[in-house]
């Protein structure tokens, strides 16, 4: 049987030799199979480039492999900033992007603190095919803050909610505007009576002065 080699084109790194991994780095793995596959684990923006297979013939046969890294990363939709009103309900749905596999897991942080294992009542996480939701059934004031969500194989995303506190009068402000309503009524009522008795008083002396000329 032929010797296989898998080799790094930009930095001529021998990788593997047959079935053994020869470079220091044992992310590198040659599959127990027919076609000799190269595993990389743990893929890492680095291992982007040419790769070169060589099968020891006579000519040396050589086939070469570029590897594309494209980074995954999540997106949670309505942000940066989302506005909520105090008591309505709240969904945020974390979705990986350019993901080449569903997230083990995803960590929801409210500021600096992890929220998956709080407990909180009201507040539950519901793992998707392709990231999480975190809803919240009734926004306190309290849950206004930055929200992030960190899947396992993609770059975190950032929202920032906004609770909008509901606005509630006083009962003095309403009772204090029924007392501001009183009083302008009866000064409105007071001037008509006014002007009534100033034009009364006009009329009759206009009379008197008719009857004295005649």
């Amino acid at each position: 049987m032929f010797q296989v080699t898998w080799i790094r084109r930009k930095d001529r790194q021998l990788l593997t030799v047959g079935r053994d991994t020869h470079s220091i780095d044992t992310r590198f793995v040659v599959l127990n199979s027919p076609d000799w596959s190269l595993l990389i684990k743990n893929v890492k923006q680095e291992d982007a480039g040419l790769y070169e297979c060589q099968i020891q013939t006579v000519p040396v046969q050589q086939r070469f492999v570029r590897l594309n890294i494209t980074e995954a990363y999540s997106v949670i939709p309505g942000g940066p900033d989302l506005h909520v009103k105090q008591g309505s309900s709240l969904r945020l749905e974390c979705q990986l992007m350019a993901a080449a596999e569903s997230p083990c897991y995803v960590f929801w942080y409210r500021e600096t603190r992890m929220i998956n294992y709080d407990n909180e009542p009201g507040v539950r996480f519901e793992m998707r095919r392709n990231g999480s939701v975190l809803i919240v059934e009734k926004v306190k004031l309290s849950h206004g803050a930055n929200y992030t969500c960190t899947p396992n194989n993609a770059r975190p995303a950032h929202i920032m909610i906004h609770v909008i506190e509901e606005e509630e009068k006083p009962a003095a402000m309403h009772g204090e505007d029924q007392r501001n309503f009183t009083t302008t009524t009866w000064s409105n009522t007071i001037l008509i009576l006014t002007a009534l008795l100033i034009l009364l008083d006009i009329r009759r002396c206009f009379q008197t002065f008719i009857c004295h000329a005649t």
